[in-house]
């Protein structure tokens, strides 16, 4: 793995584009580091949800508008990362624009980042019939997917709705995480690309050891009709660069 390897340009996203980020394990961290990579290159990029994050750091964005209006009151916007939303009933949490409002304003921003799912913090989850958000016009769906579960014990602490997810990978709770559920989780229709929008781009995250190159490689070749990127956003490597 090389270091510093542009997330962007690995995961195949071009100038103009909406992506909609989906499943568990490093979405977050991802969008963000799409988002300064964007910055960097003089992109204006928006970063939203359509569902509820946490209200971001002050050092993860140049300009936050929780007033709905997605900046409507700025006439110009120089390059930077520009979060918008409402204010969430959590006080450290915000909620996504209204979409339709969003869709009116694509063509202020240079690459559009939604974060269409929610797993209350853990790195793999089951779906329930209302999610994930992903807009109409989304041009990628992105999904996140952790590679470091593997071996670790279907619970509460690890699954978000531990008993979905066992229902979509044929698991039970207390089963250790194999490769054959996180195979379940990408291919079946009601997992990670569940209602998905545009292109469907796979980001195996937290590759960080020998051992985890291997299951990813023995994952990979059993994936198909989907692009497949792998790294460790934490670390800033893709893997295989």
């Amino acid at each position: 793995m090389s270091e510093h390897q542009s997330f962007l340009s690995s995961l195949k996203i071009r100038r103009g584009e909406v992506i909609s980020l989906v499943g568990a394990g490093g979405k977050t961290s991802l969008m963000y580091r799409l988002a300064e990579e964007g910055r960097a290159i003089d992109w204006r990029v928006l970063v939203t949800t359509s569902t509820r994050i946490l209200t971001p750091r002050p050092e993860q964005y140049d300009l936050l508008d929780l007033s709905g209006g997605i900046l409507a009151d700025k006439d110009s916007l120089p390059p930077g990362i520009y979060v918008t939303g409402v204010p969430d009933s959590d006080p450290a949490k915000m909620r996504g624009v209204a979409m339709e409002l969003l869709y009116y304003h694509l063509n202020r921003f240079d690459l559009v980042l939604i974060e269409a799912d929610g797993s209350a913090g853990k790195p793999l989850k089951g779906w329930q019939a209302t999610e994930p958000v992903v807009p109409h016009f989304t041009s990628s769906t992105v999904g996140v997917l952790d590679i470091q579960t593997i071996g670790r014990t279907i619970d509460d602490s690890l699954v978000h709705r531990p008993g979905l997810f066992s229902l979509l990978t044929g698991g039970s709770e207390g089963d250790m995480v194999s490769l054959g559920h996180l195979l379940r989780v990408i291919t079946q229709s009601e997992g990670l690309f569940k209602d998905s929008v545009g292109a469907e781009k796979l980001f195996i995250n937290k590759v960080e050891s020998r051992a985890d190159q291997q299951q990813t490689d023995l994952l990979t070749t059993q994936i198909e009709n989907v692009q497949v990127t792998a790294g460790s956003v934490q670390q800033g490597t893709i893997y295989g660069s």
